[in-house]
């Protein structure tokens, strides 16, 4: 990939991984509602499988900007 084709993704990852965190926030915050009033439910585990991608999103956020550094400390 070019450099500007990763400063691109890295922007993109950014905003991704941003809305992505407030999401699980929400997404955690319902599950624990719901749970206190209606018990276990498929909705209490959303966030548990939803941050394995925000996970890998974070890493790969991570390579691109370790790659960014070294291409400009060449």
């Amino acid at each position: 990939m070019t450099t500007e084709e990763l400063q691109k993704t890295d922007k993109s990852l950014k905003l991704a991984i941003q809305i992505m965190g407030v999401v699980l926030v929400l997404m955690t915050a319902s599950s624990i509602y719901i749970f206190t009033q209606k018990g276990f439910s498929t909705t209490t585990v959303l966030p548990i499988v939803f941050l394995p991608l925000f996970t890998m999103n974070m890493a790969n956020r991570k390579k691109i900007k370790a790659e960014l550094l070294s291409r400009n400390h060449q």
